[in-house]
């Protein structure tokens, strides 16, 4: 039975084989208590991320260690259930002949679409009044050497809009909820072009931080910096290089970026020292458990329960009955 989006594999399928066409992330292989050889994979489509077993690993050692990172393969496997979540188990294997890959069917994006996205960015950079912010923001993402990377990779490796586009839509997300706090508590027009600023660069620094779709992993400067020093760092020196830019701008734009993640204990170096500072950690915050909720309310197997199961980054399930 040939599965058109791997989201689409429900309890129904347990006990089939299932035919599919997928992206193959990551190949563990291990060994077994009687020394079999079997691997942990990880496959993906623009539906769904999901580990799968391949308990015959000499059968497919060969096509598996000659296949370049992140191919294309079209699959047949076993549906099972363990622990009362969906299990896949890998029975035979083949790479997918070019013609029939569409990559947009692979890699999760945005449903905001580019051009939506584009122009929230260019709405929120025309808001910025004062000259020396609105050229900081110039050279850190309207510059040619940042511009599509800036706009298409993701926010994060898994809790929260992690697709094609994730960063510059949680940005937008930041911004809609930080400004409208923001002019409900009547912040000075400097205010707001410092927290537009410190929206747009909180995570400027994940397109250093990450490589690019379709595998999510850490470059080694993301590895041994971080994006909140890399970003701070980066925004610094610009600074430092724009005439007149103002001082106490300064200090309060890089206390933005450096504490957004709010604590010491979760990443921050230092903590939200202003208003626009404290504004952009809760709607940075926001936006990330707002996205992490639904998207996990999307990925449930069984629609059929009242709760999902528990979300681990935010320690409960969810009630999904009145969606």
């Amino acid at each position: 039975m040939r599965v058109n989006q791997l989201k689409d594999i429900s309890k129904n399928h347990v006990n089939q084989m299932i035919e599919a066409m997928a992206m193959l992330l990551e190949v563990k292989v291990k060994t077994s208590k009687n020394e079999k050889r079997y691997a942990d994979m990880v496959i993906q489509d623009a539906s769904k991320r999901m580990e799968v077993k391949c308990w015959d690993y000499d059968d497919h050692e060969g096509l598996l260690s000659s296949l370049e990172a992140n191919a294309v393969v079209m699959l047949r496997g076993i549906v099972g259930e363990y622990q009362g979540q969906l299990q896949l188990t890998i029975k035979q294997l083949q790479k997918a002949e070019e013609a029939e890959i569409k990559m947009e069917t692979l890699i999760p994006v945005s449903d905001w679409g580019a051009e939506t996205l584009q122009k929230g960015l260019q709405f929120f950079y025309d808001k910025i009044k004062n000259p020396q912010m609105r050229e900081l923001v110039s050279r850190m993402i309207f510059n040619e050497a940042f511009f599509d990377k800036y706009c298409t990779y993701p926010a994060a490796r898994q809790v929260h809009h992690n697709f094609y586009n994730g960063l510059l839509q949680h940005t937008l997300e930041v911004l809609k909820y930080a400004i409208t706090v923001a002019t409900t508590k009547k912040l000075t027009d400097r205010q707001q072009d410092r927290l537009i600023v410190m929206g747009l660069l909180h995570d400027w620094a994940k397109i250093i931080e990450y490589t690019p779709l379709p595998a999510i992993g850490f470059t080694d400067a993301g590895t041994m910096l971080g994006h909140i020093f890399l970003g701070a760092h980066t925004a610094l020196n610009i600074m430092n290089e724009i005439k007149g830019f103002d001082e106490e701008d300064k200090l309060i734009i890089l206390n933005g970026l450096l504490s957004h993640h709010g604590k010491l204990e979760f990443g921050s170096p230092v903590l939200p020292k202003t208003v626009e500072a404290q504004i952009l950690h809760h709607a940075d915050k926001m936006s990330g458990d707002i996205e992490s909720i639904l998207s996990f309310m999307q990925q449930q197997e069984d629609n059929s329960d009242s709760f999902t199961g528990k979300l681990w980054n935010m320690g409960t399930d969810y009630y999904r009955r009145g969606v």
